[in-house]
């Protein structure tokens, strides 16, 4: 009996040491409120007069809007979250490149283009929740359908 006690005792430290070790190395961990970003249907803004006298025509590129949350845990003071995204690609070959995507974040001034890496979020303490809206410039001849690219977050370091 006292051999199966002290195999336990053993047992429970060997486990009980990495755990606590663990616990006091700093973390920061991000998740998206859904794997995928879907864009709803296109919105055409009022058409326009091209000239005196002239018909009216649509305008030539649409717009479509999506909404994602992050969720930040952290246990330590974290540098600014950098959104950037891949060019989007369609199965029958089309694209759409990140220039032609807009996002816009708690501390963005409107939407901003995602042609280069955008900050979403400053440095900060403890777990936040980061809500984004993303914009994308639709041409209405583009194949509808899936396109498939990656939205990456960074957290920079801190200066």
């Amino acid at each position: 009996m006292r051999r199966v006690m002290k195999t336990w005792f053993v047992a429970i430290i060997l486990f009980a040491v990495p755990m606590t070790a663990q616990a006091d190395l700093p973390f920061v961990k991000i998740s998206p409120s859904s794997e995928s970003v879907q864009f709803g249907e296109i919105e055409f803004t009022a058409p326009s007069l091209l000239a005196p006298g002239a018909a009216l025509y649509p305008t030539t590129f649409g717009l479509s809007s999506a909404a994602l949350t992050l969720k930040v845990n952290s246990n330590c003071l974290h540098g600014p979250i950098m959104a950037s995204v891949t060019t989007l690609r369609h199965r029958m070959g089309k694209t759409i490149t990140p220039d032609r995507i807009s996002i816009q974040s708690p501390i963005t001034d409107g939407y901003v283009s995602m042609e280069k890496p955008v900050m979403i979020s400053n440095p900060e303490m403890g777990s936040h929740n980061i809500d984004l809206s993303f914009k994308l410039k639709v041409n209405p001849f583009e194949t509808a359908g899936k396109y498939k690219g990656t939205i990456t977050f960074t957290v920079m370091p801190l200066p």
